[in-house]
């Protein structure tokens, strides 16, 4: 009974020490996540709760990035193969020290060939490790599962590609009896193309099959928001930013950005680099205040 005892205090200190934590937001995961669209509005939801409107929140998304590290050969023209996020994410997780990661990956795990076991087996492994990771430095994670693919003409998808997203999707959701906590968005963003298509035959979610453009995004948003706010007893009726208020918080997303990835360093030849991360938090620091002035 003592050692019992001595088991569950240990573990009611430890959470609530995390609780006093300054809440730091990381998003992880390949372009449509580096864009920053999605993760841009799904922020101003996260402002908008009690305490959270100067949390510390940067994207880290990578282009081109696998949590499975594979890669097609002659990617990009054969320049460089796919860069691997477990490279860089211990200097990631070791440097930010989030409280909350919040990644999605898949979409280029299947390296866009149809489904294969040792394919989806490597991405079941990388997210593994990446959670355990997370778990490790002692970071919530919630993992968003891969987004769609060629939902305008699907006869353009051969291969159905979309449904080995939708393979390795429904793995993610089973791991929820173990304790994963897992937002599916792919049935949810399926249902908002449908419903914008039938409004507007001319509607497109992605030009190029893969990266959505602005409403895709926003669909993107609404769906990890519908999940994200009750994992963490966050509101969920809030309003997202627009206009002003949201070219605010994407300037300083960029800045953050890529102030990070240039300090925590990655193999993607061709990224933007970034200022020095205490220059580019200063300067998001004014853009938020800006921000919460409106």
């Amino acid at each position: 009974m003592p050692r019992l005892f001595l088991a569950l205090l240990i573990l009611f200190t430890a959470r609530a020490s995390a609780d006093k934590l300054e809440p730091r937001v990381l998003f992880l995961g390949d372009s449509i996540t580096y864009g920053g669209n999605w993760t841009v509005v799904v922020e101003s939801a996260i402002r908008a709760q009690k305490g959270m409107g100067r949390a510390t929140i940067v994207n880290m998304g990578l282009s081109s990035e696998t949590t499975s590290g594979l890669s097609e050969p002659g990617h990009a023209g054969g320049s460089f193969p796919r860069p691997d996020l477990h490279e860089r994410l211990g200097r990631v997780l070791a440097q930010f020290k989030p409280t909350l990661v919040v990644a999605c990956y898949g979409i280029n795990d299947g390296i866009y060939q149809p489904l294969d076991a040792s394919r989806q087996l490597a991405f079941q492994d990388g997210i593994i490790k990446l959670r355990l990771a997370c778990i490790r430095a002692g970071a919530q994670i919630v993992i968003v599962t891969p987004p769609l693919y060629a939902p305008d003409n699907r006869a353009k998808d051969v291969i159905n590609y979309d449904g080995v997203m939708e393979a390795y999707g429904a793995w993610l959701v089973a791991q929820r009896s173990a304790g994963w906590q897992v937002i599916d968005i792919h049935p949810l963003l399926h249902q908002s193309v449908d419903a914008a298509k039938k409004a507007d035959p001319t509607f497109i979610y992605a030009k190029d099959n893969l990266h959505p453009g602005e409403q895709g995004h926003l669909f993107m948003a609404k769906a990890v928001w519908q999940s994200l706010a009750p994992t963490m007893n966050w509101k969920s009726d809030v309003v997202f930013a627009e206009g002003v208020k949201l070219k605010n918080l994407r300037e300083s997303s960029a800045l953050l950005r890529d102030a990070w990835l240039t300090q925590t360093g990655h193999k993607r030849p061709g990224v933007k680099g970034g200022l020095p991360v205490a220059e580019a938090e200063a300067r998001s620091a004014e853009l938020i205040g800006e921000y919460l002035k409106k």
